[in-house]
């Protein structure tokens, strides 16, 4: 039980381990708003994950096969969501001279916005699905619902130890924040790019 709990906690952190467009939006939520917004970033993310497990928990090899048919559509919606997400980045305007009580942007949204980045990133799902696989959970007696729990749970605890680092350790001022806010949009455009690019190789090679 103890090492079923130890297993999907580890399964959430190493999910979040790959640099890609959701960390690039903690980063930038959390070093040009508040720690806050990078926070619901990464806690959306988290719920698109636990979304993932529980899915693949209950039917790993039946979705399995229905993201691999169907790789190059979950590409193409992934890369349209992630590169609007990017272009909202890149276009907003940061400045220091507004306190940071009110340089923030809404909770919900931020929520919404990793959540539909890890849902629509199917590098995700296949990551998420191959870590279930390699960790064996399930193999136990403990519940599904506490193992998705408990992947979210992991995954959470990551992005509160990065947003508190960032936090704690860099302090920016306003032309590296605005500078770097602009990259952080640009970088997110270049993922979606290359999921737009690689999913419609996908569907036309099918």
């Amino acid at each position: 039980m103890l090492l079923e709990i130890a297993k999907a906690l580890l399964v959430g952190m190493i999910a979040a381990l790959p640099l890609g467009p959701i960390f690039v939006m903690v980063v930038q939520g959390t070093l040009c708003y508040r720690r806050s917004n990078g926070l619901l970033v990464g806690y959306g993310a988290a719920m698109g994950d636990m979304v993932y497990a529980g899915v693949g928990l209950l039917t790993l090899e039946l979705i399995k096969s229905f993201v691999l048919e169907h790789q190059g559509v979950f590409m193409l919606v992934g890369g349209v969501v992630i590169g609007l997400i990017g272009c909202w980045m890149y276009s907003r305007e940061i400045s220091l001279d507004v306190p940071e009580e009110q340089r923030q942007v809404s909770g919900g949204y931020c929520f919404l916005q990793g959540f539909t980045g890890a849902l629509s990133n199917p590098a995700a799902l296949a990551a998420m699905l191959a870590l279930l696989t390699v960790f064996q959970l399930g193999t136990a007696r403990t519940p599904v619902w506490a193992l998705v729990l408990l992947v979210g749970s992991g995954e959470a605890l990551y992005w509160t130890l990065i947003t508190w680092m960032l936090k704690r350790y860099l302090r920016l001022g306003g032309g590296t924040l605005r500078f770097g806010s602009k990259l952080a949009g640009v970088l997110v455009c270049v993922f979606a790019a290359v999921l737009l690019v690689r999913g419609c190789m996908m569907i036309i090679r099918n």
